[in-house]
């Protein structure tokens, strides 16, 4: 991704912003989805703010976060006051230079229509597409502020006000957003959490998953939702729901971009002599090593023009104790978000990071009764952050390309 580099000042002021976000949420509030399912409506981005809270684009305008005073914070630039001549002012009028006067008036109004009648219908545009290449510049110059500014965050201890800083910043950034999804397609693929088993349901009786507030955001043109309860890439259950052995009924083919969150079902699952496998083994699709080695590379064999993202999990109170029958112990989750990781960076794909981060951390209970339904899928609470957060690195890779 490209860096850029701007003034430091700037840069400490947005900083400065970072660190008091605490204050944030004071004046909106946490955001819930329930007020909707109740008047069994769609949610779109605003849908998230409390009431009360004056919002646009679901970034709260009433508080110390919002994109307007973020940017408020950063140095301002001098501009020089025009004056009049004392001169010019003092010079009288003759009937001839009135004429001469009226006539220009004429000349320019006639001009004013003519420019007025010539400009460009922009109703078929996107927002983004009506945006000058000034304001798309600064834009992204935001964008990698707040990034910036972000980062600084990860370093806090794992908590509820921890995710809550996080996504103030993502919401930033979405408020930026530099580049055009509209004419892209995009498709997920996962599990129960990708699909939203727990979650509410919309008025056509499609779940609302972290998929349905990523897309409120970035308005792709068409999204496509493979998540299924029980998906994982090992073949531990059904071989239907195995990513490994079914790829075909995974994908798209019509898509440009792809969205990966999978593996904690591989790390939850606990058959008889269950296989770990070996990352540095690039024949074998053995264990959950090699069938995640065996979906990569048909990715890469069928898709290599696509920009595949792989979504690491969030951290959970969830734990299993099975007997492995070529490694001894029990990786643990970070474990098997680790090969992920590593074979993401050798096929050349994208990652996503929740837990190294400490994104939605649900490992103490205020998090966990905050964030999540049971324990491990996401409330409504935590489909927007989640979603969010997914929508704003897809905005930050794409509008700094």
């Amino acid at each position: 991704m490209k860096k850029i580099y701007r003034n430091k000042k700037a840069m400490a002021a947005v900083l400065a912003a970072a660190v008091t976000v605490s204050t944030l949420l004071s004046g909106c509030g946490e955001r819930t989805n329930e007020e909707l399912i109740v008047r069994n409506e769609t949610p779109s981005a605003p849908s998230g703010c409390v009431e009360g809270c004056t919002c646009t684009g679901c970034i709260c305008c009433g508080t110390a976060g919002s994109a307007d005073n973020v940017l408020a914070s950063l140095p301002e630039t001098e501009t020089a006051e025009e004056t009049v001549p004392s001169s010019t002012q003092e010079e009288s009028s003759t009937p001839e230079t009135e004429q001469e006067s009226q006539t220009e008036s004429t000349e320019e109004s006639a001009q004013e229509q003519t420019t007025t009648q010539e400009e460009p219908d922009t109703s078929g545009l996107s927002e983004i597409e009506q945006l000058s290449e000034g304001e798309i510049a600064a834009r992204k110059e935001q964008q990698a502020n707040f990034e910036e500014a972000r980062a600084t965050l990860y370093g806090l201890k794992n908590s509820k006000d921890k995710t809550s800083k996080i996504n103030q910043m993502d919401r930033q950034i979405l408020a930026n957003n530099a580049y055009d999804f509209s004419k892209k397609n995009i498709v997920f693929i996962g599990d129960s959490i990708t699909e939203g088993i727990t979650s509410a349901v919309d008025t056509n009786g499609n779940r609302i998953s972290y998929v349905t507030y990523a897309d409120s955001y970035l308005h792709f043109q068409r999204v496509l939702n493979h998540g299924m309860g029980g998906r994982m890439f090992s073949v531990y259950a059904d071989e239907s729901l195995s990513l490994a052995l079914n790829f075909g009924n995974v994908t798209n083919v019509d898509s440009d971009i792809i969205v990966v969150f999978a593996g904690v079902n591989d790390y939850l699952s606990t058959p008889a002599n269950k296989r770990f496998g070996d990352i540095n083994d690039k024949l074998s699709t053995a264990g959950y090593c090699g069938s995640v080695r065996y979906f990569m590379k048909q990715l890469k064999e069928y898709y290599s023009d696509n920009e595949i993202f792989f979504v690491t999990m969030y951290n959970t109170n969830k734990k299993v104790e099975c007997t492995y029958s070529d490694v001894k112990g029990q990786p643990t989750l970070n474990d098997y978000m680790d090969v992920q990781r590593k074979l993401a960076k050798e096929y050349g794909f994208h990652v996503i990071e929740l837990y190294n981060i400490g994104f939605m951390d649900c490992t103490d209970k205020e998090s966990a009764d905050f964030y999540l339904r049971d324990g491990l899928h996401p409330k409504d609470n935590g489909n927007i952050v989640l979603g969010e957060h997914i929508a704003a690195e897809l905005s930050l890779y794409f509008g700094q390309k």
